[in-house]
């Protein structure tokens, strides 16, 4: 059981069966020196809230009450979406030239049977895949890699590899979501329609991009993003909300659009498509929401904790008062009475420890954090600015700020304790 405050406790533990209490252990106590940060929400607070969604589904909403509630003033409109997507597999580039990695797991690779445009050399049957490394001189190579491990001759990827599958269980991969640059591959692997890109970006690195159609790369982020038992208004409302936020991001150039985790939107490909979430992405085929007869940036997160966020709070900065964003009608924040998303804890952090973080992110602020002052709120009781006082200075930082060098889930936020 986790602690809820800070300060002196007595520690019992009881066993109740049957009617009868019985006491297990002796008292004990202790003190609980530090900081405590207890909230609701979980993300940016903008847009859509999922699990509002899903409690407004169940209270018999259908998806254009959902979508009209968190998005003001909008309205479902259809587009033309049968063109092509392109979707970053890892948020960065997989560096083939590092070997330590190598410790975590096999080689990158993709499952046959493939073939690769223009190089008749690397068609591989099933029971075989592509390989990936990087040569002695660091530059990224593909070659075909048997069921017993041979390899064949390498190839230089010196331009963007264009990969296909005739089978209909799509391509196979362990090539997913890597962290600091590293690829670490595991167990799992994940399945994609259409084709694999596999772009050179210098230095031994390479970026997975899958090339599909809009509609079945929906197929893979409604699952994600929503567990397809939530009710079908509220995985219909994701699907709207998820077709929307792409397509505004098409256009912008570069070796892709977007990318396929929470820095964009959760994609898994064919893995985690179910019945239930494909029946929503093909109920709302082309339907997007718009806005004064643009199309919106449709932000979704997974609980608003009771409120949702207004724009001009959105990532808000703080130097000496707040630096608000520029304020969009479709987001302005409501009260939320269908969120029922868990409240969560993060801590305790000792007084050194809090100091230590602000240390690491470039505030020094002595060795002992003293406590942290709330400034300034927004409307939906998000933190806006704090301070926060330590033994030698005291700093002022953004909630956001906050947010992100200890870890919290949301920015609504209480702070409990002190040094």
């Amino acid at each position: 059981m986790a602690p809820t405050a800070v300060g002196d406790f007595t520690l019992t533990t009881e066993l109740e069966t049957h009617g009868s209490k019985l006491a297990i252990g002796e008292r004990t106590s202790f003190h609980l020196a530090g900081f405590l940060f207890r909230g609701r929400g979980n993300g940016h607070g903008l847009g859509m809230s999922q699990w509002g969604a899903r409690g407004r589904a169940a209270a018999g909403q259908d998806y254009r009450k959902i979508l009209a509630a968190y998005y003001a003033g909008t309205r479902i409109e259809n587009r033309d979406t049968t063109g092509l997507v392109r979707i970053a597999l890892t948020d960065e580039p997989i560096d083939l030239a590092r070997p330590w990695p190598r410790l975590f797991g096999p080689l990158p690779f993709v499952a046959g049977p493939l073939t690769v445009d223009g190089l008749p050399q690397l068609q591989v049957a099933a029971g075989s895949s592509l390989g990936f490394d990087a040569s002695a001189s660091g530059q990224p190579e593909v070659f075909t890699l048997a069921a017993d491990g041979s390899r064949g001759a390498p190839v230089v990827i010196g331009h963007p590899l264009a990969i296909r599958t005739a089978s209909a269980a799509g391509i196979r991969t362990n090539i997913m979501q890597i962290m600091g640059g590293d690829f670490r591959p595991g167990a799992e692997q994940r399945r994609y329609a259409g084709l694999l890109q596999i772009i050179p970006k210098g230095a031994g690195r390479v970026l997975p991009v899958n090339v599909l159609p809009m509609e079945d790369y929906l197929k893979g982020v409604v699952p994600a993003e929503m567990p397809p038992y939530w009710g079908v208004e509220a995985l219909k409302a994701q699907a709207i909300a998820a077709r929307t936020f792409a397509i505004r991001k098409l256009g912008q150039g570069g070796d892709f659009d977007l990318r396929a985790s929470e820095s964009d939107q959760a994609y898994s490909g064919l893995t985690d498509q179910r019945e239930e979430s494909n029946a929503a992405v093909d109920g709302t085929r082309g339907q997007v929401l718009t806005y004064q007869g643009q199309l919106i940036t449709a932000f979704y997160m997974a609980s608003d904790g009771g409120h949702t966020e207004s724009s001009e709070f959105r990532f808000v900065g703080w130097d000496n008062g707040p630096q608000l964003r520029s304020h969009l009608g479709y987001l302005t924040g409501i009260s939320d009475a269908f969120d029922r998303g868990p409240s969560w804890q993060v801590g305790p952090f000792t007084a050194s420890g809090a100091a230590t973080v602000l240390r690491d992110n470039g505030r020094d602020i002595g060795d002992r954090l003293l406590g942290i002052d709330v400034l300034q709120k927004d409307p939906s009781g998000r933190l806006v600015g704090v301070r926060v006082r330590g033994s030698s200075k005291s700093v002022e930082i953004s909630g956001p700020t906050l947010r992100a060098w200890f870890g919290l889930p949301d920015t609504l936020v209480a702070i409990v304790g002190g040094g």
